[in-house]
């Protein structure tokens, strides 16, 4: 595509006994290149416009939050409310060349033209302060990275274009080939090394958001360790475009840990431990965004009053509480995987002890299903009878009394016989996690939009365990068990003796 240049028209009046006379005036209705080039304020309105449709969150479907569940959905571990919900219906249906589902896509290439566009007008085009210019251009380098890593962890190569196309460009320019998955991942790690060194390590309040040298090492770690994985357990396939030689394990790895390193060792970042409950503390961490919080290395900023906000809280806490649809819930499938404080597997107590007729006519309490559970558990997920912001939140349709089914009205001990309509969420468990307290509904659509939470885009937690999986698969065992055993304390949660990649996967899965 080639950018479209307003153009001033020079206009040629001629005037009764007189000559001609031109005027050169500013359109009242755009703004030029040239102009927006050389005003800060202007490059700045356009990189929020770059940071807005970067989507480090699943919200694109309408902004309303339905396609949070998006990611969940597809990998198994629940579902979207309403049938009708993208998420839902992705999960449920078979990705074909007839269907293709755009929010798990991700085909970002307008945006990174976009960023593509800044930096050569930056480079080319402007007489702003040099400073500024570099400052922009490398944010816009880092956001263009971390685009390329959502398209490469879900297509493998991908077309590499980093300058802007014209529209009388040659095909072959318009339309370029697959660049292997390696030439991807080489990429973006080789973007992080260089501009860890022209970002700052950090920035003032007014600032927050944008991506530090820390950003840049996180998410080296990241997408080093994905390609270590890959290499791990894929194969190469379709002459390099997916999948690594088996001895670039080693490679990757190595330069994963080199970046978690970096950010460990720095002194600048910390476990979150300022609550003295585990499950207290991990919730209220997702929450923190004052400067004590040292566990997050990059968030995206939110902020109603400036017309920034989402609605994660209002479409996952319960009906009860937030007044909205209560849009998504857990699988028993995934509440399984977290296991007893005890360090005993999740799935201890089976589904046929909990089965009202298999089991012979057990019956159990919420705590004693739930209450002893990984303390993460209690801080991510509702469940019945969860304690929350003073009350408790309920998600049976119906209560048996004498063997009779009651559907209506209240019981004597002041419980309801029924949820409301909106908590039968077919399962019985919602996110909790990132869901905040504080947060209440404004009515109707925009007001279910006033959640203003930030959003972590990279924290600690995350790096020390992105270096205890690709210590593992260096057959550094040692560390690799430190590592994971620091997260687990943290969590309240037993050390581990020994360490496999199951390990390694549900640790992740319970902290990430």
């Amino acid at each position: 595509m080639k950018n479209i240049k307003y153009i001033i028209v020079t206009a040629l009046l001629l005037l009764s006994g007189a000559g001609c006379e031109v005027l050169d005036k500013q359109p009242l209705d755009v703004v030029s290149d040239a102009i927006v080039w050389n005003d800060a304020t202007l490059v700045d309105t356009y990189m929020a416009n770059l940071y807005f449709n970067t989507d480090f969150i699943e919200y694109r479907q309408d902004r309303y939050c339905v396609s949070f569940a998006m990611i969940a959905s597809m990998g198994g571990e629940g579902r979207s409310y309403g049938g009708h919900h993208q998420p839902y219906r992705a999960s449920t249906r078979a990705m074909t060349s007839s269907y293709l589902n755009y929010q798990l896509d991700y085909w970002n290439y307008n945006n990174v033209r976009d960023c593509n566009f800044l930096i050569e007008q930056l480079t080319n085009e402007s007489d702003l302060d040099q400073a500024f210019k570099d400052q922009r251009i490398a944010e816009a380098r880092f956001l263009r990275a971390y685009m390329y890593f959502q398209m490469v962890i879900r297509f493998g190569g991908v077309p590499l274009i980093t300058e802007v196309q014209g529209i009388d460009a040659p095909e072959s320019e318009l339309f370029p080939t697959r660049a292997t998955e390696k030439a991807v991942y080489d990429f973006i790690i080789s973007e992080m090394d260089a501009l860890a060194l022209l970002l700052p390590d950090s920035y003032g309040a007014s600032d927050k958001g944008r991506p530090t040298s820390w950003a840049c090492q996180a998410l080296k770690s990241r997408a080093a360790l994905y390609a270590a994985s890959i290499a791990q357990y894929g194969t190469q396939q379709l002459s390099g475009l997916l999948g690594f030689a088996p001895g670039d394990i080693t490679t990757y790895a190595t330069q994963s840990i080199a970046a978690s390193d970096a950010i460990i060792n720095s002194g600048v970042f910390e476990l979150y431990q300022l609550v003295s409950d585990p499950a207290d503390n991990f919730h209220t961490m997702m929450m923190d965004e004052s400067d004590a919080n040292k566990e997050a290395i990059m968030v995206q900023v939110f902020d109603y009053g400036k017309n920034r906000g989402h609605c994660f809280s209002n479409r996952a806490m319960p009906h009860d509480f937030s007044g909205s649809w209560s849009s998504m819930y857990y699988l028993y499938d995934w509440v399984e995987k977290w296991e007893f404080r005890s360090g005993a597997p999740g799935d201890s107590i089976s589904r046929t002890e909990i089965d009202y007729e298999d089991s012979g006519g057990n019956e159990w309490t919420m705590d004693e299903l739930f209450g002893n559970k990984d303390p993460r558990f209690h801080a991510s997920v509702f469940f019945p009878e969860t304690p929350w912001k003073g009350g408790t939140p309920y998600f049976h349709s119906g209560t048996y009394v004498d063997d009779v089914l009651i559907t209506a009205g209240t019981a004597p001990d002041g419980r309801p016989y029924k949820c409301h309509e909106r908590n039968q969420t077919k399962s019985g468990f919602m996110p909790k996690k990132r869901t905040n307290p504080t947060v209440e509904p404004a009515g109707g659509f925009p007001g279910l939009s006033n959640d203003d939470t930030d959003y972590q885009i990279f924290r600690l937690g995350e790096i020390y365990l992105n270096r205890a999986e690709a210590n593992y698969y260096l057959g550094n065992t040692g560390p690799a068990l430190t590592d994971l055993n620091m997260i687990r304390a943290r969590a309240g949660m037993p050390d581990k003796l020994a360490i496999d990649e199951p390990t390694l996967q549900n640790e992740r899965l319970m902290e990430l």
